[in-house]
This record gives C-alpha cells, structure tokens and sequence, in this order.
C-alpha cells in the first residue's frame, strides 16, 4: 500500500520562498552599489567640466596666462571691481571658483600654467558608504577617499 505523504508541498514552497528572498537581496545590492557608481561618476564628470571651462577661459585671454596661476587655497580671495582688460584673468578666476564650490562642496583646484601648458588639478572628498567606528563601538563618520582630476592642455604656441 502506499502511504500518503503530507507537508512536502508546503516545504517546497519555503524552500523556494527562501532562494526567491536571497536573490532579492543580491538585487537590491547591486542597486545600492549601481546608484554609488553613478553619483560618482557625475561628480567625475563634474570635474572634467570644470577644468575644462577653466581651460578655455585662459585660450580666450593669451596675454594673461600667467595670472591664472593659483594654489590651492587662492579659491578663497574676492575680486572686486568690474571686468576689464587688466582684471579679466582675476575675476575669471573668481567666477571659477565660485561654480566649483557649487558644483563640487569640500574640493580644491590648483592651476599652474608653465611653457604654455596648463595643469589644472582638482581634488575632492567621496564618501565610502562605510561606518567608521572608534574602541567603543561609537560611530565616528563615514570613511571619506581623496579624488584627484588632473588636465594638461597646451594653451597655444609659445
């Protein structure tokens, strides 16, 4: 005679029930990790843009490459007065400046123009989504990496 066997369905349906949630999982952890890539790649981009304008800014202005020199902490000085012939270079610099702490918060840009070649570095602070967590297992902050675009373009024939 053959015995019935009862609750097996129901367990193959726990089964499946439990595969099913696991793969929802990894789902939702590649998104998290896809939505991460993408916000840095925008600020990557960002970047690009920004050293970009300032390049062209010093193509439109020849004579005064040399005043588009800065360090990273020049960002900080206001430029007064209206553009003109003299300060066009100054409040170019300014403009700049303005639009990277806008578009990038927490970054520095240095410019440095030499042999007709200009470097523009721009460095900014990502966070890496992870918890950093002092001996007392109190929470101290996210754990922040250092990014760096560096551009090198020839300004025109020295």
């Amino acid at each position: 005679m053959i015995r019935q066997q009862r609750g097996v369905g129901m367990i193959e349906i726990l089964v499946a029930t439990l595969i099913f949630a696991i793969g929802l999982l990894g789902v939702a952890g590649m998104q998290v990790f896809t939505l991460k890539m993408n916000s840095n790649s925008e600020i990557r981009t960002r970047a690009t843009l920004l050293a970009s304008d300032m390049v062209e800014r010093m193509r439109a202005n020849p004579s005064q490459w040399d005043a588009y020199n800065m360090g990273t902490d020049e960002c900080a000085v206001a430029v007064v007065g209206t553009p003109s012939s003299s300060n066009v270079a100054a409040v170019d610099r300014r403009q700049w400046c303005l639009r990277l702490a806008r578009e990038l918060p927490a970054s520095e840009a240095q410019v440095v123009i030499a042999n007709g070649v200009a470097t523009v570095t721009i460095r900014w602070q990502e966070r890496e989504g992870r918890e950093l967590v002092d001996a007392d297992g109190a929470g101290t902050g996210s754990e922040q990496s250092t990014n760096e675009f560096v551009l090198r373009a020839r300004l025109g024939n020295v």
